[in-house]
């Protein structure tokens, strides 16, 4: 059963990127080109992100695992923010050409871009933003499973905090290729499987959490 779940995680993977690929191709790296609706709505959530992780340092440096990385826009924004001194950031994707594109990007200088769906060693804030939003499948469950997976896979390597996005409806489902979750499910979820979450709702961002699991 583990090993045919495997097969399945890794056709979803490989489905995801050729989505990823084909939209890349066509809009390059705008946030059209990873499937954000606005340049205003990818970069709220990846500041709510960075805001809670400045919160929790103060002025310790850390290292930054961006899991689902695209073109590299939380690392352009933790420049823009002149962050890049308090940062060590380490930039994951499932697909090739966006990690390719991140490597030959002469501005992304002292920092690293691997294909993956984790990181390879222990780092002290794992995020994900928008990164289990866009769905190959219609199958809930399934796809419920594989992001709790992935969020397990993670885990593993959090020193500090896991910090992920996700939309929300007052139903779980699937629709237009994008999946919802539910509130008190995905609490549910995090308190079973990793700790008791802190949960942040912003009233630009009418369908969109952000949940923060401490180490």
């Amino acid at each position: 059963m583990i090993f045919i779940k495997t097969l399945i995680y890794k056709l979803l993977n490989k489905q995801i990127s050729k989505i990823y690929s084909k939209r890349f191709d066509n809009y390059n790296n705008t946030p059209k080109g990873v499937f954000w609706n606005s340049k205003l709505s990818q970069d709220l959530r990846l500041n709510i992100i960075l805001d809670k992780i400045l919160q929790n340092t103060k002025n310790e440096k850390c290292s930054i695992a961006d899991i689902g990385c695209g073109y590299g826009r939380l690392y352009e924004i933790i420049k823009e923010r002149n962050l890049d001194n308090k940062f060590q950031y380490y930039g994951f994707d499932i697909n090739r050409n966006l990690i390719n594109f991140c490597k030959n990007n002469k501005d992304f200088e002292n920092v690293e871009f691997e294909i993956s769906a984790f990181p390879f060693k222990n780092i002290d804030y794992v995020v994900m933003s928008g990164t289990y939003n866009l769905t190959p499948t219609n199958n809930i469950p399934l796809w419920e499973d594989y992001i709790i997976k992935n969020l397990t896979s993670n885990w593993k390597f959090v020193k500090k905090a896991m910090i992920f996005n996700c939309l929300i409806k007052e139903k779980r489902k699937i629709e237009k290729k994008l999946y919802y979750t539910e509130l008190s499910w995905i609490k549910k979820i995090c308190e079973r499987r990793f700790c008791d979450p802190e949960i942040i709702k912003h009233n630009l961002l009418k369908d969109d959490i952000t949940i923060i699991l401490k180490k």
